[in-house]
């Protein structure tokens, strides 16, 4: 797989989990804020970025009862949930920011009741 796979998921947090599991990225939108998650190496790995902006931030959690409740609750009060599938010899912040654009292109934010349910891939 050379490109980046994106769905448009419910916000249901435990199917977060599960995705997350599998090791499929989660993306998070809360407005134009993005929240990118991964699970690897026995923790979550979250990168943030509003778009336009020239830098993001990045931050670890061990995957204990805490942090797993907060990923929880991340799905239920984000705006969108996606995931994306890619190939893991993939450039990650190549991925994060090919899905980012894609989202922008098909769910721009402004007009929530047109932002349906669409699956869609992207290259990457």
């Amino acid at each position: 797989m050379d490109n980046v796979n994106l769905e448009l998921l419910p916000k249901d947090g435990q199917r977060v989990l599960d995705e997350l599991l599998a090791g499929k990225m989660v993306i998070l939108r809360s407005k134009q804020e993005f929240l990118y998650v991964l699970d690897f190496d026995d923790r979550f790995h979250m990168f943030s970025h509003i778009p336009g902006a020239p830098g993001g931030g990045q931050r670890q959690f061990d995957k204990d009862e805490k942090h797993i409740a907060t990923v929880r609750n991340l799905a239920g009060i984000s705006d969108a949930v996606y995931l994306a599938e890619f190939d893991k010899d993939l450039n990650l912040y190549g991925v994060m920011s090919t899905a980012e654009e894609a989202i922008l292109e098909m769910f721009p934010g402004e007009d929530r009741d047109s932002d349906g349910v669409v699956d869609f891939g992207v290259s990457g």
